[in-house]
């Protein structure tokens, strides 16, 4: 849930820049950054276990439509841009999650360190 809004922003920002909408790109980085802090302030002081996993995925879900509708504003048609390879999205995803993944095992193997 905490990095969705990032990565999304980023590859968003990106598709942004490369029809020359760089204002708009920056924008975009801002507001899913924000969403993101703001979700785990959400998720920390408000303590939304109530559901499970329901809450997090409609809140994240809610975030994607948010940026998609903006990013329509800038890309009318959507279909006339080539369709881009998943490796670069996959590429950030992994930057962004294997450090806290190496984190959350050290703690878990150290628990004490």
């Amino acid at each position: 849930m905490l990095f969705t809004a990032i990565a999304g922003g980023v590859m968003t920002a990106q598709n942004l820049k490369d029809i020359g909408q760089v204002e708009a790109a920056h924008k975009t980085l801002w507001f899913s950054t924000m969403y993101a802090v703001f979700m785990i302030w959400l998720q920390t002081h408000l303590h939304l276990t109530l559901g499970g996993p329901v809450i997090p995925f409609l809140v994240g879900y809610m975030g994607a439509i948010g940026l998609e509708a903006y990013s329509k504003q800038f890309i009318e048609k959507q279909a006339e841009y080539p369709a881009k390879s998943i490796w670069k999205p996959l590429l950030i995803c992994s930057v962004i999650t294997a450090p806290l993944l190496v984190f959350v095992i050290y703690r878990l193997i150290h628990p004490k360190a």
